[in-house]
């Protein structure tokens, strides 16, 4: 036969519940800050390698844009001197 639950016994299971998927909360933050500390965080020398790094980079893809607006205007210069 069924045993009918009263509702102390709906309340405890539910706080059993409640206090199972807080700890599973903080035992997946604690898994995730482990991970940003390990791979996603840069100290303050990469950071500025990196940064350098990018405007190394900046410079050579403005450069190349210099270049070929300019090879695109002469190219337009010839094709009107044409006509």
């Amino acid at each position: 036969m069924k045993k009918k639950r009263s509702k102390g016994d709906n309340a405890s299971l539910s706080a059993l519940i409640l206090h199972n998927q807080q700890s599973r909360e903080k035992q997946m933050d604690a898994f995730f800050d482990d991970l940003a500390a390990k791979y996603g965080g840069q100290s303050k020398a990469s950071k500025t390698a990196s940064s350098k790094t990018k405007t190394a980079a900046n410079k050579a893809a403005k450069k190349t844009s210099q270049t070929t607006k300019r090879t695109v205007s002469k190219s337009q210069t010839k094709s009107k001197a044409k006509k």
